[in-house]
């Protein structure tokens, strides 16, 4: 997991297998297939994290259109782990439809394992989850697929006959999770709760009397239980579910927000109905409905009066939980109130399952979906968390307060070197924790320079309590004699592959608002990569253009940011020409200043961009240990073994307290199942930590003893040499073929600078095939969006606010 520098080197030609034939391949070294673009281009991951673009005769057709490229040699576990989630997800819609409440869990865990086991990182992320993703943007476009159509070369486009293409959608982006919610979970509880209410009122010849308005009550809540049932899935750490088919966390959190609206209405309204059986129907004061003194003794608790008043008495606070998690989730206080939103939702979340679980006796067979899969997702990443805090945290090796930037900050974080990047960047975020200045996790954007690989950054800015506090305590240099604080961090997140998106299209364009630009240096980083390794190859991308609109007022972010990650060379962008284009939209006196930036006017920001001098403390960075997605089904194992006996442990305890232990009059019994599953899942994740990080560091020291490498430095100096020697280009030619009659060739890379904002409408974004990437504000967003209307246009939000 992480960045991949993608600093453009080229290596030797390959042939597979070993025989000359009409394939031409550069820049391999153990090539990986990562992909195949719309061009009909195989693209490679080589063991130095950079592309290489391999094409055949047969595939050279630059009309071509893109169908949904299926190859069933290293893909046959990315499509089973992806339809076995998919199916798996129906399933579970069907079993809640019918009120299978003793059965809804079992599909989840299965694909839970199974995908656990099969998931593969270059297939289902670089091919982008690409069935997934696909998948599930079908799917909310109700299977209204437009064909693809071909261009004929003569001014008119004819439909293709291909099956395969009668699956691709002309527009493609960001799938719609309203329509995905509807699909999976409202109608789903629509069917459950008119076939609950309807056979009631049948059963009852619809007559409304007080037996069938308990009933009816009792359903809005069990309808309640449902939407709950597995609304922490999408929401849970590192979720396998969400990685197989490709979705991004923000997606699973609309679901999560989604279900949690029904729940909270039907809850309530189970409470309300409840209310007016007491008082209406029944004729009772509120006082009789509560317990009374005598049933808070010991020796009337398992009475059935006193067991029947604490169950209501239970309801009414789940009931002011559900309140409360609704006005405290509004999305004014969560942007305002972030750490008080973040406790509140924490904490009322714990009483209201409990709560839950004593008021019902089979409300823990209703929420063990929720339950088991986020304690196997959520408890190991948090051990391991709690570990990396015990041992100082992350290694934080460089902290760069960038001059005339309205406090921005960016930190260098060092990569364990044992735990090699497998996947880009682009697109990707982390959580961070820092318990001196709060016990809150945030997400902050990550992304790797292409001169120093080893190294995670982020970038942000000083808009808050927790960042502001974050600022100043890191500003406390090596002469105060302050050690940096415990720096935890959690991650890679983020299941689409940005770069797999965007060679979809022919026309990429970026829209980043102030420092929100970060989110797009791997993406650029990697285009650079894939077009300076596909230099020498007589196949055309997809992609012919990308465009870059950034728009920011921070004269000192500008100057950064372009001089370390945007001072591309021309021949960088030699397939896709990159226009990059500077919005300042502070106030400047003249154009002479906005033309003084491309100059070499920055020695006065040299000593303020090297950082300042840090105490060291804690160690490198390691990625999540218990993440699936290897290319080795064998490296999965751990994390397989782990999930599954996490997940049918914890069913099996459910099963066990529910059957043996717990009783219908005795409500405090049904507490002690949570109690037993929490310890359980943080026992066994230490333990499974503890021995992958054994089983780790004896296979990393079995690796160092058969170099043969007596001294670290030596062995580090034959790595560097070694991959000094392999930027050698072998091909049918001369090695001279590398360079480039710059004179005769078109500009590619260009900067404009404007002053304002700059002011997009429809003809903007009206180009063929244009994918459009935004991270910025929320006026930004909904500019963009409103602007981005044709069936040409494709959007790729980065938003983490919902």
């Amino acid at each position: 997991y992480g960045s991949m520098h993608g600093d453009g080197r080229s290596y030797g030609s390959m042939h597979g297998d070993g025989e000359v034939d009409e394939t031409e391949a550069y820049h391999l070294k153990q090539p990986i297939h990562v992909g195949t673009t719309c061009s009909g281009m195989h693209v490679f991951e080589t063991g130095d994290d950079d592309f290489s673009i391999q094409t055949t005769e047969s595939e050279k057709a630059p009309n071509s259109t893109c169908p949904l490229n299926i190859h069933m040699g290293g893909n046959v576990r990315s499509l089973l782990c992806r339809f076995t989630a998919a199916a798996c997800i129906l399933l579970y819609s069907i079993f809640v439809a019918l009120g299978k409440y003793e059965l809804h869990i079992h599909p989840l865990l299965g694909a839970g394992s199974i995908c656990t086991l099969l998931c593969t990182t270059n297939n289902i992320k670089r091919k982008r989850s690409r069935l997934g993703s696909t998948f599930i943007s079908r799917i909310s476009k109700a299977f209204c697929c437009k064909s693809q159509q071909q261009h004929t070369g003569t001014g008119q486009f004819e439909n293709t006959s291909s099956n395969m293409n009668m699956l691709s959608c002309s527009k493609r982006g960001d799938p719609n999770m309203n329509r995905i919610n509807i699909l999976l979970v409202l109608l789903p509880c629509l069917v459950y709760g008119m076939r609950s209410v309807g056979g009631h009122m049948a059963d009852n010849g619809f007559e409304f009397n007080q037996s069938l308005h308990k009933h009816v009550a009792n359903d809005f809540g069990k309808l309640s239980a449902f939407a709950m049932s597995a609304f922490l899935v999408p929401v849970a750490r590192h979720s396998i579910l969400l990685e197989c088919l490709g979705l991004d966390p923000r997606y699973g959190l609309r679901v999560h927000i989604f279900s949690g609206c029904i729940a909270v209405v039907t809850g309530l309204g189970h409470g309300i109905y409840w209310f007016f059986i007491w008082m209406l129907v029944q004729k009772k004061e509120f006082w009789e409905i509560i317990p009374s003194g005598d049933c808070w003794t010991k020796t009337r608790h398992d009475h059935e009066d006193c067991s029947a008043q604490f169950v209501n008495l239970l309801g009414i606070l789940c009931g002011v939980c559900f309140i409360g998690l609704s006005v405290t989730s509004l999305w004014w206080i969560r942007r305002n109130y972030y750490r008080f939103f973040y406790v509140s939702h924490i904490v009322f979340s714990i009483l209201l399952f409990y709560g839950l679980a004593m008021h019902y006796n089979k409300m823990i067979l209703y929420l063990a979906p929720s339950l088991v899969y986020y304690l196997a997702s959520c408890v190991p990443a948090l051990v391991q968390a709690f570990r990396s805090w015990s041992e100082g945290g992350a290694l934080i090796t460089k902290v760069v307060h960038i001059p005339d930037s309205r406090d921005c900050v960016e930190l260098s974080i060092q990569m364990d070197e044992h735990h090699k990047l497998e996947e880009s960047l682009c697109g990707k975020y982390v959580r961070v924790c820092v318990p001196e200045i709060s016990k809150v996790w945030h997400p902050f954007t990550v992304y790797s320079d292409q001169d120093d690989p080893h190294n995670l950054k982020l970038t942000f800015r000083c808009t808050g309590p927790f960042t502001q506090d974050l600022s100043d305590r890191l500003s406390l240099t090596k002469s105060s004699g302050v050690q940096n604080p415990k720096f935890l961090v959690d991650g890679f997140y983020g299941a689409e592959d940005r770069l797999s998106n965007a060679l979809d299209h022919e026309t990429i364009v970026i829209v980043a608002g102030g420092v929100g630009i970060v989110s797009y240096i791997s993406l650029l980083n990697k285009l650079r990569s894939t077009t300076r390794s596909s230099i020498n190859s007589e196949t055309t991308f997809q992609t012919n253009r990308i465009i870059l609109h950034w728009t920011c007022r921070d004269e000192g972010l500008i100057r950064y940011v372009k001089e370390n990650y945007l001072d591309f060379k021309d021949e960088d962008f030699r397939n896709f020409p990159l226009s990059l284009y500077i919005h300042h939209t502070h106030a400047i006196n003249n154009e002479s200043t906005l033309c003084a930036i491309d100059k070499e006017d920055n020695m006065n920001y040299d000593n303020e961009w090297k950082g300042q001098e840090i105490v060291p403390r804690g160690k490198p960075f390691v990625p999540y240990q218990l993440s699936s997605g290897h290319r080795k089904i064998a490296q999965n194992l751990p994390a397989a073994i782990l999930f599954s006996l996490l997940t049918w442990g914890n069913l099996w305890i459910i099963l066990y307290f529910y059957k043996n232990v717990q009783t219908k009059k005795a409500v405090l019994s049904r507490i002690y199942v949570l109690i037993s599953m929490s310890l359980y899942s943080i026992i066994l994740s230490g333990l499974g930590l503890l021995i992958l990080q054994w089983a780790s560091q004896h296979s990393y020291s079995s690796v160092s003893t058969a170099d043969n490498c007596g001294d670290s430095s030596t062995c580090t100096k034959n790595k560097d040499d070694a991959s000094t020697k392999d930027i050698s280009v072998s091909t049918e030619g001369s090695s001279d073929d590398f360079s480039f009659d710059l004179e005769n060739q078109p500009i590619s890379y260009q900067i404009k600078h404007s002053q304002g904002r700059p002011e997009f409408n429809e003809d903007s974004f009206d180009l063929p095939d244009t994918c459009v990437f935004v991270c910025g504000p929320a006026s930004l967003l909904k500019s963009v969006r409103e602007c981005c209307k044709s069936d040409n246009c494709a959007i790729y939000e980065e938003i983490f606010e919902m």
